[in-house]
């Protein structure tokens, strides 16, 4: 079930062309918080930031569908929980209500920064999905680490939710909040509590606006990873200590698929 913020429909609207011809970096810094809904209508009400939402259709959200792929050993997901300063991370992501489909490899580069490549309606990997991503994956991150691993890729988890875009008109700055998270890995699913969101700020700086207003109130950002938690939350690892105090109040209990 998928609660609206309140504060998302009160604030002017922007178009996707206008959201697109805001950002035009390639690389960013992404900084993760896990809020209470409440806190993230006030956040947006309160601020003196002017902020705007994206509309498409009369809508300001909207449904995504992500599946990750990893090795049979899970490279990806241990090189993520170890907290390697340079990994990769290989995705298709299904936007629902437009069925657009596109394949992104994405790096955390030594700087902290992240940067995606796109490659459109790709949904599945095949042959020609194997040799982009190496060849993402070469331009990325030149290291043996990742060298030909695409052909050992298979489907990992999916993680779905709802999803809400937020510009900051005073400066290059884009909010994700996304809300009615569900997991699933090992033929087990796992939802976010309704009460929660998880808000993410892409920035072209480490510190950005919103992120200082945030930690100003005391708010601090949070490592949360959708796939890690899938991966950790199914048992397929052993969530780290710490991760699995935060998998515990974050998730509610699971149901096997059929």
């Amino acid at each position: 079930m998928h609660f609206d913020l309140s504060a998302l429909k009160e604030l002017p609207s922007v178009s996707l062309a206008d959201l697109d011809s805001t950002w035009t970096t390639l690389r960013r810094y992404d900084t993760k918080f896990i809020l209470d809904r409440d806190i993230v209508d006030q956040f947006l009400r309160q601020t003196t930031m002017r902020f705007a939402a994206l509309e498409v259709s009369d809508a300001r959200s909207f449904t995504y569908q992500t599946s990750y792929f990893d090795t049979p050993e899970l490279l990806l997901y241990r090189d993520h929980a170890q907290r390697r300063r340079r990994r990769v991370k290989v995705r298709t992501r299904h936007y629902v209500e437009s069925n657009r489909t596109r394949l992104e490899v994405k790096a955390k580069l030594g700087n902290g920064q992240t940067q995606k490549m796109l490659f459109e309606d790709r949904q599945d990997i095949g042959n020609d999905e194997i040799c982009l991503i190496n060849d993402a994956i070469l331009e990325l991150h030149q290291s043996q680490r990742y060298r030909e691993i695409a052909d050992r890729l298979q489907p990992t988890a999916v993680t779905t939710f709802q999803r809400s875009t937020v510009i900051n008109r005073d400066s290059v700055e884009r909010i994700t909040v996304d809300s009615a998270l569900a997991l699933e890995a090992a033929n087990k699913k796992f939802e976010m509590l309704p009460n929660l969101v998880l808000v993410e700020i892409k920035s072209p700086h480490r510190i950005s606006d919103s992120v200082r207003h945030l930690r100003k109130l005391g708010i601090h950002p949070t490592s949360f990873s959708k796939y890690c938690a899938a991966v950790e939350a199914a048992e397929i690892m052993r969530p780290r200590i710490h991760s699995a105090s935060k998998l515990a109040q974050t998730l509610t209990a699971s149901k096997t698929l059929v």
